[in-house]
């Protein structure tokens, strides 16, 4: 008997793979359950897919209850989050974004599972505070030290304003969405870290 391995990809639209204005969804974690497969082949692989568009990590309603309720319901051996566009977009400030954010992951860590925090993408707007506060924000995620969390910077493999303007046109649909391409650029390289991360726990 293989071994079993579930994965939570929990968020907002950027998880649910929203693009074309809401009209199609290409979830990331279509990609990332195939490159999983690929290199385990003798694991089985169970991905839910819990991306909520609009919804914001701060709390009241927010992020927390949901992954709360998420597990109330199930366990999950790994849980991928990625939150915090939204709260930068209402003009929330690093310092209420990363204690909110705290807050998820300590729900997924304190039933055994492992964290995967992903940094916020960039966009198209042009913004020095936005830039400023987003990046606070990274930062933190990517100093967080806690058993069982880990951090990969998804950040930087989506730059938008260092990027080329083919690699924009292909990657992003409305210059914060992402296209079905650019979700599935997601899958791939959270894959490819998660795929090492799996190896080095002895997988």
């Amino acid at each position: 008997m293989g071994k079993e391995l579930s994965i939570l990809c929990f968020g907002d639209s950027l998880t649910a793979g929203y693009y074309h204005f809401g009209c199609d969804y290409h979830p990331y974690a279509l990609t990332l359950k195939d490159k999983l497969q690929a290199a385990f082949p003798t694991t089985t692989f169970t991905v839910d897919e819990d991306g909520l568009p609009g919804d914001l990590v701060i709390s009241p309603a927010g992020f927390l209850p949901r992954i709360q309720t998420k597990f109330d319901m199930a366990n999950y051996d790994w849980v991928i989050i990625l939150g915090g566009t939204n709260d930068l977009g209402r003009g929330y400030r690093a310092s209420k974004i990363y204690p909110a954010l705290q807050e998820v992951w300590e729900v997924a860590l304190h039933n055994g599972g492992n964290v995967l925090a992903l940094t916020i993408p960039g966009c198209s707007v042009v913004s020095t505070k936005l830039d400023t506060r987003r990046n606070e924000v990274n930062s933190s995620i990517l100093a967080h030290k806690a058993e069982g969390f880990h951090a990969f910077d998804l950040h930087g493999k989506l730059p938008y304003h260092d990027a080329t303007e083919e690699f924009r046109e292909k990657i992003w649909d409305d210059g914060l969405h992402l296209t079905a391409e650019g979700y599935k650029l997601v899958g791939e390289v959270v894959g490819e870290h998660l795929i090492a991360l799996l190896k080095d726990k002895g997988l």
